[in-house]
């Protein structure tokens, strides 16, 4: 072995023994949450005592008991065009986690060639004495290559890889709840139209009667035709509020369709409302001790951002690296020959071997710029992470507050509708005792159908503030709270 040959090895065991693992080391953010939420949750359970067994977050929607929500729920789950992208994006992760890994090794190539050359006798030196004017050229062989992780490039690309590959796992279940939050939120608010455009129906069948009521006193001669105008005009008013809540129940059907993945009009016979006032549903169960701690394993979103954020911190080591030599180690063994008879020979065979080194020495200052735009991309990650996580805090107290602020609602209707309906009662009864105007049972009439319509708004509002809440807490998927799969 030759001084330089033995020298070189020298410097490689030197460097191999140096190598080391350049970058910032990952560690999970730990945020300082409060211990509880800002809207007590156990005071909402509380509140609600008919709810005595407590709401799996998992499939919360089946708290509703609506099996038609939960057929909607299943279809969307299975049908849904996001959910595909979502699972598209976690093979194209894993794709690129497969490659990153595979960079780790060495690589060979196998290769065969046949050139036919032809050399021209008209230039300056022509064909030596005994050169054929036309050759061929086999050859044959194998290439291995291998580039030494001296810095932990390699390592830091496949952890940036594996956290992207997770994060995307993450944004399916994040997909998840959104997609079930949708679904719930989509069909309460048709079942609360349909059930409006129901108490519009009865509301108009009411004021048609008025109005022939009207019609036969005002022929008797018993009131003016003022009173006939009057209730005519509040049956034409009645009529054309019907449309608006039919053209909002069609969007609404059409959004379950797009949700689920179907064809316009394959929910429209199915959604169709049984019963004269369809019921608007509303959760039978209640909520647990969830904490704020439980977002952090709950919440895919905030899975998901603290994924992102190992990943950029991967790929500040990533660009550091790029700062120092890159050892390479690649041979050939090959086989080469001018006829194919002698291409099989022992005298054909050709090899090389060696190390390479690349060492940056001037870019301008643009390895240094990258590795502190890696170092921005962490900070950003890690305001996103942070701005999720409170994000996340006031979505709960926000749902929580909107279910108790629409109960309360809900019980003055209640008695407020007992009030009106015994209000159209009695001006009904003055008014064909001729005690009264007609305008008093319009207006018992229109003050009582407000109630009943707000009602089912205040209903409907209550129902999807549980949904609200459910999203908020990362309902709607299995999520490991015990650590255990």
């Amino acid at each position: 072995m030759s001084a330089l040959s033995r020298s070189s090895l020298l410097a490689a065991g030197l460097v191999l023994a140096g190598c080391t693992t350049v970058g910032p080391d990952y560690e999970a953010p730990t945020p300082a949450l409060p211990d509880a939420h800002a809207f007590d949750l156990g005071a909402l359970s509380e509140s609600q005592p008919a709810m005595d067994e407590p709401v799996d977050l998992v499939a919360w929607w089946r708290a509703f008991d609506d099996p038609l929500l939960a057929r909607l729920v299943e279809r969307a789950l299975a049908g849904n065009l996001d959910l595909d992208a979502a699972l598209a994006r976690i093979a194209e992760a894993e794709a690129v986690l497969g490659v990153e890994r595979a960079a780790t090794g060495p690589r060979a190539d196998l290769t065969a060639a046949y050139t036919r050359s032809g050399i021209s006798e008209n230039t300056q030196f022509g064909l030596f004495p005994g050169q054929e004017r036309e050759s061929n050229d086999y050859t044959a062989g194998l290439g291995a290559s291998w580039e030494l992780d001296l810095w932990g490039r390699n390592q830091r690309l496949i952890e940036a890889a594996s956290a992207d590959f997770e994060m995307r796992v993450e944004d399916l279940s994040a997909v998840r709840v959104s997609l079930v939050a949708q679904v719930a939120d989509a069909y309460l608010r048709l079942r609360e139209l349909q059930r409006r455009g129901a108490i519009a129906g009865a509301n108009i069948t009411a004021l048609e009667r008025s109005f022939e009521t009207a019609a036969v006193r005002f022929d008797a001669g018993l009131v003016e035709e003022l009173d006939v105008l009057r209730a005519r005009t509040e049956l034409e008013n009645a009529r054309a509020l019907v449309p608006s809540i039919d053209r909002m129940a069609a969007a609404a059907v059409t959004e379950l369709e797009l949700l689920c993945g179907l064809e316009p009009g394959s929910l429209a016979q199915e959604l169709v409302p049984a019963g004269e006032r369809p019921s608007i549903p509303a959760p039978s169960g209640r909520l647990g001790e969830q904490v704020p701690a439980d977002l952090l394993r709950r919440r895919p979103d905030l899975r998901s951002a603290e994924r992102l954020l190992a990943a950029q911190t991967a790929r500040v080591g990533i660009a550091e690296a790029e700062l120092y030599p890159r050892l390479s180690l690649a041979g050939t063994l090959g086989l080469q020959a001018d006829d194919p008879g002698n291409l099989l020979k022992a005298t054909s065979v050709t090899h090389s071997i060696g190390p390479s080194i690349n060492l940056p020495l001037f870019s301008g200052g643009g390895l240094r710029a990258n590795i502190a735009a890696a170092d921005a991309r962490v900070d950003q990650a890690l305001v996103a992470y942070e701005a999720t996580l409170l994000g996340a805090l006031h979505e709960v107290d926000s749902a929580a507050r909107g279910i108790v602020f629409e109960g309360a609602r809900l019980a003055a209707l209640d008695e407020a509708q007992a009030t009106a309906e015994k209000s159209l009662e009695r001006s009904g009864v003055l008014y064909r005792e001729g005690l009264t105007s007609i305008d008093a049972v319009l207006d018992a009439r229109r003050a009582l159908f407000a109630i009943e319509d707000a009602r089912a708004q205040a209903r409907s509002a209550s129902s999807r503030a549980h949904v609200d809440l459910y999203r908020a807490l990362g309902g709607g998927w299995p999520a490991d709270l015990d650590g255990t799969d």
